[in-house]
């Protein structure tokens, strides 16, 4: 018995197991028997023993975790296991607009006009005021009396730059956090009284990489910073002690200068004359370091696409790691295309405070982060993301004897319910609006609510092209309800003019795979005008709509809204299914039969499922 009591048990973690376990161990022992472990100086000395070996377990448990990009929790340990697998963590982004700038009244007019690099633009978001540079010099040729400079990239961010003499242990740590590593510039001097710079480039990949290559390395340390590394004569050129570095950047001020659209020149005067700015594209871009969850989710996958771009998780991994504005992103090859397309890869990024990309934004992406990565004979093609909204109608019956709460504020509680799942669930590509999740998070919103009567539609919003005849394809993929009825059609439009007429044109289909063009007369009849300006296919869930002009719309928005036969939406390439804020609608009903009152049936308040 005493030598089985021997085996001290080391499984256990909790420190009341490891003194209980300590304690049966001594009692084992023939020296010890006799003893009060619970009374005596030795219930101190267990409890020193508990303590520091459950503090042991822990910190081991916490310090192996760390050993793993899995299972890291601080950003140091994250970082350094995200180096190993050649990976550098996003830095902050400076937000950057475009604009023309236009000199039309110079005190001269030599043939060319030059705005020089560097030139403050101030703006103003929410009463604060953000500084953009030009970062290039830009010559125009006079034109008509004026000088335009077109499409100016302007870059926000506080200028900084920081000089080092290179000499034995010298370490070139940018000083400040938020910086945007696309805008660091390295130059190197022979020695401080040289006029000669060479200018050194990031290294993203080695294989180009010679002893006389005039590369530098980046890499986060502590604290969020940067520090920068030069070659060692084998991969890259060396440096010599003596050699001075000059490194310039921009501190960004993160998101916050994202939306400015006015800006006003204060920078050197160009032929004595004032510049009149034009924004071509708002602020756009701004955020901040790449968090955690994110190296986590990118770093082995960027490590896999190996710096190129060949599979759809390829273009992914190398798209989220280079555009921090990206809030989620399809990636399809053209063969799965409808109609397929040979010879393209597909891209459609949803941006983070925007529906859709800018041209600038979809430029940057082919020519700065695709085009020396992917396949020379894949062409990639950027789409804009289609939106699935949907309405959600709801009637929420709750027992009034189980809350305190007024009915708005049950309809309250309910509509931030499924806004939250609207945000865990949906709102990305390939998301699926699940009904019976959907219905049941309804229920659970509060537990006074008994039960739901929820019903859907789906708004599909079309971007049209005015004063020409055009043809417009709707591919919903989900199946169009085939049991709808005259007053009640499965696909109906919002409004809209036509040419050679005043009144309010609208389109549905007449239950017969007909798609009508009508109006509304004096006594809101319906007369069509054209009844098979379209056709639709129920259970394919398409739609095509022929020969249609439309000069302008009744409302900002032109909108198919659509019965699908099923309340699952499912979406697919660059569809995204959302629900939409402005359409749902919370209806909170007392329901007198939770109580099981007598003849409370009499009174319930009946509600169709059919939308």
């Amino acid at each position: 018995m005493a030598t089985n009591n021997r085996r001290i048990q080391v499984s256990e973690l909790d420190f009341d197991n490891i003194k209980a376990n300590l304690k049966t161990f001594l009692e084992g022992q023939t020296e010890f028997q006799d003893y009060d472990f619970e009374g005596s100086g030795l219930s101190i000395l267990l409890d020193l023993l508990a303590y520091n070996t459950h503090y042991n377990g822990v910190y081991t448990n916490l310090a192996v975790n760390e050993m793993f990009l899995d299972s890291a929790s601080k950003r140091a340990s994250v970082v350094s296991l995200a180096k190993m697998l050649g990976y550098t963590p996003r830095s902050a982004k400076c937000a950057s607009a475009v604009v023309n700038a236009r000199i039309t009244a110079p005190t001269s007019l030599p043939e060319v006009a030059t705005l020089p690099a560097n030139q403050p633009f101030s703006t103003k978001v929410d009463d604060i005021t953000y500084t953009f540079y030009n970062q290039e010099a830009i010559s125009v040729i006079k034109s008509g009396g004026a000088y335009n400079f077109t499409n100016v990239t302007l870059v926000e961010g506080t200028p900084l730059q920081f000089k080092y003499t290179v000499s034995a242990g010298q370490r070139y740590v940018i000083p400040n956090a938020d910086v945007d590593k696309d805008t660091i510039s390295v130059q190197v001097q022979e020695n401080s009284t040289s006029d000669i710079y060479d200018t050194y480039t990031i290294s993203n990949n080695l294989t180009s990489v010679s002893e006389v290559t005039k590369v530098y390395f980046l890499k986060e340390i502590d604290d969020g910073l940067f520090e920068i590394t030069f070659g060692d004569g084998v991969l890259g050129r060396a440096l010599s002690n003596g050699n001075v570095v000059t490194v310039k950047y921009y501190v960004s001020s993160l998101d916050a200068p994202n939306g400015a659209r006015t800006f006003t020149y204060h920078g050197a005067s160009i032929l004595g004359s004032s510049l009149s700015i034009t924004t071509v594209a708002a602020a756009t871009g701004g955020s901040t370091t790449e968090g955690i969850d994110s190296i986590k989710f990118n770093a082995p996958r960027l490590y896999a696409a190996q710096n190129r771009a060949v599979t759809p998780d390829d273009y992914k991994a190398i798209i989220y790691n280079e555009f921090a504005d990206a809030a989620t992103i399809s990636v399809w090859g053209g063969e799965n295309n409808n109609p397929p397309v040979y010879g393209k890869t597909y891209i459609c990024v949803k941006p983070k405070d925007a529906t859709k990309l800018t041209n600038q934004q979809k430029e940057y992406i082919t020519n700065n982060i695709l085009a020396n990565r992917n396949v020379v004979s894949i062409t990639p093609e950027i789409m804009d993301p289609e939106y699935f909204n949907v309405a959600v109608e709801t009637f929420v019956h709750y027992n009034p004897r189980e809350t305190s709460k007024t009915s708005a504020q049950i309809e309250t509680i309910v509509k931030n319910a499924i806004l939250d799942y609207n945000d865990t669930d949906l709102s990305t590509f390939e998301s699926v609006l699940r009904f019976s999740k959907l219905s049941k998070i309804i229920d659970e919103a509060d537990s006074a609510i008994v039960n739901n009567i929820t019903r859907i539609k789906i708004h599909h919003p079309h971007t049209p092209k005015y004063n020409v005849s055009t043809q417009y394809l709707l591919d919903l993929i989900n199946p169009i309800s085939a049991s709808a009825t005259a007053d009640n059609p499965a696909f109906q439009s919002t409004g809209f003019y036509v040419p050679n007429s005043t009144k309010i044109h609208y389109m549905d289909d007449d239950q017969k795979g007909n798609i009508r063009l009508y109006y509304l007369n004096a006594a809101s009849e319906k007369v069509i005008v054209t009844p098979d300006i379209g056709t639709i296919d129920y259970a394919g869930g398409t739609a095509v709509i022929r020969n249609l002009t439309i000069t302008s719309l009744e409302d900002p928005v032109f909108d198919w809204i659509i019965r699908p036969e099923s309340y699952d939406v499912v979406s697919a390439l660059n569809q995204i299914v959302q629900i939409d804020s402005s359409t749902l609608t919370v209806t909170a009903i007392a329901d007198a039969t939770a109580n099981g009152d007598l003849g409370a049936g009499y009174n319930y308040t009946f509600n169709s499922i059919r939308s």
